[in-house]
Order: structure tokens, then C-alpha cells, then sequence
């Protein structure tokens, strides 16, 4: 009886800790993130996110962000410009975006998504929203650009990072 008991105990903690295990494990995603330094001791970082395994639906999120040290700075204007895309042979996708932001469909299998941000919280644009390729989609990728007006002096060209099979 006792032998059984451990046995159950430890057939027990083995469901358990692979239970933890996978619920533990990280989401499968595809993300690019890069900074570059500025002058005045200001900072502009952008990021691209999207799911990395889907079935009908691909959640994707898009940011260009200002700091100056570790502190959130203020723009005159930050932007974020995403590109998303689908790909392989005869594909089509649609897109899903923040209120704010624009849309714009380049092709049936990529558009672009824009935010310039000259609220309150001029420090970031953020974009996100849903993908849903068609069953021919191989792949899908995020593009996300970032720029920004910092003083009328200072201003932050283009810069993007690339999330997606190369």
C-alpha cells in the first residue's frame, strides 16, 4: 500500500510539474528590437512583434519609443510606420488595427499600418492588431519603422527592424 501510495504521489508530481512546464513555456513568437543613440542623450527604440504559430489568426504589435537615460522623453511627434505581410504563392491577407492608426492595403497579401502620435504621451506610437492569412500563407512577417521630431533642431530619420522568415 505504501508503495503504491508513493508510486501514485510521484505520477502525480510528474503530471504536475509537466503541466507547469508547458503552461511555463514561452509563446511562440517572432520579434526584432533595435536602439539607436541620438543627440542630446535621447534614445529611439523599435520593436515588431507577431505570433510565430497560428491556425486562422495572427496577433501583431508594432512600437517606436523615446527615451532619454532610462526615462520615458516627449517629442514634438513620434511615429510608427508596420508593414505586414504574408507570404507565398497566390496569398491574401486581411488586417486588424488600433483606432488611431491607418490603414493601408499595398497588395491582397501585405498592408501598412500608421500612427503618429501628437498626444499627450508623445514618447511612443504604438500599433497592433490581428493578421488573418489564407490557408496558402507560408509565413507571415511584421516590419515596423519608427521616426520621430524630438525638438526643432532634432529630428529622428527612419529607422526599422524586421520580425519574419528571411
Amino acid at each position: 500500500m505504501r508503495n503504491l501510495s508513493r508510486l501514485a504521489s510521484g505520477g502525480a508530481a510528474a503530471v504536475a510539474a509537466g503541466a507547469l512546464l508547458f503552461s511555463a513555456a514561452p509563446a511562440h513568437a517572432t520579434s526584432a528590437s533595435n536602439s539607436w543613440s541620438i543627440p542630446g542623450g535621447h534614445k529611439m527604440q523599435v520593436n515588431a512583434w507577431h505570433c510565430g504559430a497560428y491556425v486562422s489568426a495572427c496577433d501583431w504589435k508594432a512600437s517606436t519609443k523615446l527615451y532619454k537615460g532610462r526615462s520615458h522623453d516627449s517629442a514634438q511627434w513620434v511615429q510608427n510606420r508596420a508593414i505586414l505581410a504574408a507570404h507565398g504563392i497566390s496569398v491574401s491577407l486581411t488586417i486588424s488595427k488600433n483606432p488611431e492608426a491607418t490603414l493601408t492595403m499595398n497588395s491582397r497579401s501585405q498592408g501598412t499600418v500608421r500612427w503618429k502620435n501628437y498626444g499627450g504621451h508623445k514618447w511612443i506610437s504604438d500599433t497592433y492588431g490581428q493578421m488573418k492569412p489564407s490557408r496558402l500563407t507560408v509565413y507571415v512577417s511584421t516590419k515596423s519603422c519608427g521616426s520621430a521630431q524630438i525638438t526643432s533642431r532634432i529630428k529622428f530619420t527612419e529607422k526599422c527592424v524586421y520580425a519574419g522568415a528571411s
